[in-house]
């Protein structure tokens, strides 16, 4: 008999422009959906869009590969829908994959908090003080309401890293039972692909939503400054999350110098990324934090090394040619990173990508973190 396995999130496919969360959720779905028995709760919304779902499809189950998937409309986002959905069926396990969500796990969370299941909390990274930095006053009443609930002593918290560890104890004690697993990652369908590089030329991308938090500000700052010897095509990958910080952006690409040309691509499923890699040499991604970084493996997956800032798991990355992991403080470190791959020719850059790929694909076939993510959900 499988475990009944409930999964609630604020987004889901065929969302896509939420980026990370959802692939989280979609890589875990697929690699367990044999071993448990699935049910996502979500939305039939993506990042500031109501999906085109068939209305017959909304607030009822939807049958998928292996799983099913209940997307629920604003109206019935409420206390009564919940509870009559908890009262129609037993389940195991609830899992919550966002810390900051009224909708998707406060109010839940609160609903089931009397119920004999076991609660599984992941941070997403929320915890961290880059993080928190944005939006302070909001994320801290929420962070006071959960504890004064004691919400934090009634689930079991999901670390992705050592990082998470240490930011869950500092917010709700030491005493919090905490589980680490890192984050599942798709099993990619294509093997390497050789990629043809130019020296003193290169393809660079932004992969990502437009958003403070991920710091494009800080990416095109750093390519201001690239070597005019140096080519550089930078394309812009991901939706709009935050309009005024984009029109920031926007100024600061018209006054980049003619060796830095730029090209906004918009958001593109996660399915059709590979299509885009396969032209790309390097990942650009200055993010004030991440407590994975879906998109620092998908670079990796697709052969392409990474340049980002040190507020990632990822770390000491150019000793094992993945890369560079550089502080946001040190512009001039990211502007040598660049100007190193800039100038490599194609022999020595296809050693850096052939590192990325085979350390992406051991980490993604590595059993033991499907045996981490799988122990989330069993009784210890």
């Amino acid at each position: 008999m499988k475990l009944k396995l409930w999964i609630f999130i604020d987004w889901y496919l065929p969302a896509y422009k939420a980026g990370g969360p959802i692939q989280s959720i979609s890589n875990l779905v697929s690699r367990l959906k044999d071993e448990f028995e699935i049910s996502v709760i979500t939305s039939n919304s993506d990042l500031g869009e109501v999906l085109n779902l068939n209305q017959k499809e909304l607030n009822v189950w939807v049958e998928k590969e292996g799983y099913r998937v209940m997307y629920i409309d604003r109206e019935h986002q409420n206390k009564q829908f919940y509870n009559a959905l908890f009262d129609a069926e037993a389940f195991d396990v609830v899992y919550f994959n966002s810390l900051f969500s009224i909708k998707y796990t406060l109010l839940p969370f609160w609903l089931l908090r009397n119920r004999p299941i076991r609660r599984v909390l992941a941070t997403r990274g929320m915890l961290g003080a880059g993080a928190l930095a944005i939006k302070p006053l909001k994320k801290k009443v929420f962070l006071a309401m959960f504890k004064f609930l004691t919400l934090h002593k009634k689930v079991i918290w999901h670390a992705t890293a050592q990082s998470e560890i240490d930011e869950i104890k500092l917010h709700f004690g030491a005493d919090r039972k905490i589980l680490l697993a890192p984050n599942l990652s798709a099993i990619s369908k294509t093997g390497f692909l050789n990629k043809t590089k130019k020296e003193n030329e290169i393809n660079i991308f932004f992969l990502s939503r437009i958003s403070v938090k991920k710091n494009l500000i800080g990416a095109l700052e750093v390519l201001s400054k690239i070597d005019s010897k140096s080519t550089v095509n930078f394309s812009i990958i991901g939706p709009i999350d935050d309009e005024s910080y984009w029109q920031k952006c926007e100024s600061k690409i018209e006054l980049l110098p003619q060796n830095i040309s730029v090209t906004y691509l918009g958001a593109i499923p996660n399915i059709e990324l590979p299509k885009t890699l396969k032209a790309q040499h390097l990942l650009l991604l200055p993010t004030f934090h991440e407590n994975f970084g879906h998109v620092i493996m998908e670079s990796w997956q697709n052969g392409c090394p990474v340049i980002i800032s040190d507020q990632t798991p990822w770390r000491n990355l150019q000793a094992d040619k993945l890369g560079y992991d550089v502080a946001n403080t040190n512009e001039d470190g990211f502007v040598d990173a660049i100007e190193h791959f800039c100038g490599m020719e194609e022999g020595e850059y296809m050693q850096w990508s052939k590192s990325s790929y085979n350390f992406a694909k051991g980490f993604i076939e590595n059993p033991e973190v499907l045996e981490q993510n799988k122990s989330l959900f069993l009784s210890a």
